[in-house]
């Protein structure tokens, strides 16, 4: 499948894993507060509403984030970016080799 993460690569990776994680948890609050904010629902709602989106988002944060391995590193980092979870600048911080993996996922924008 896809070959091994350079030692940099993990490096980078472990960083900013992080940083994408608190990304994609602070998008999801954003969106909870809609639904818990939004005056046209009644509780019930709210309270599926946000029931329903945790659920979706979780599998988000599953396929993205957990089962953390080197072997897996690649994919994940491709299905973060996919999500909109790295910055460009972020991006660039990955080897050339890495970063033809990752743009099967989804276009590296340019720094």
């Amino acid at each position: 499948m896809f070959r091994d993460i350079l030692e940099k690569d993990w490096k980078v990776f472990k960083e900013l894993r992080i940083a994408a994680l608190e990304r994609l948890c602070e998008k999801i609050l954003i969106e909870a507060r809609a639904q818990i904010d939004d005056p046209g629902k009644s509780s019930q709602e709210k309270f599926l509403a946000i029931y329903k989106l945790v659920n979706d988002r979780n599998d988000d944060i599953a396929r993205g984030f957990d089962d953390f391995r080197r072997s897996t590193a690649l994919m994940q980092i491709g299905i973060i970016h996919k999500m909109g979870l790295f910055t460009a600048k972020e991006l660039a911080r990955f080897s050339p080799e890495a970063q033809k993996i990752i743009a099967l996922y989804a276009p590296i924008p340019e720094t």
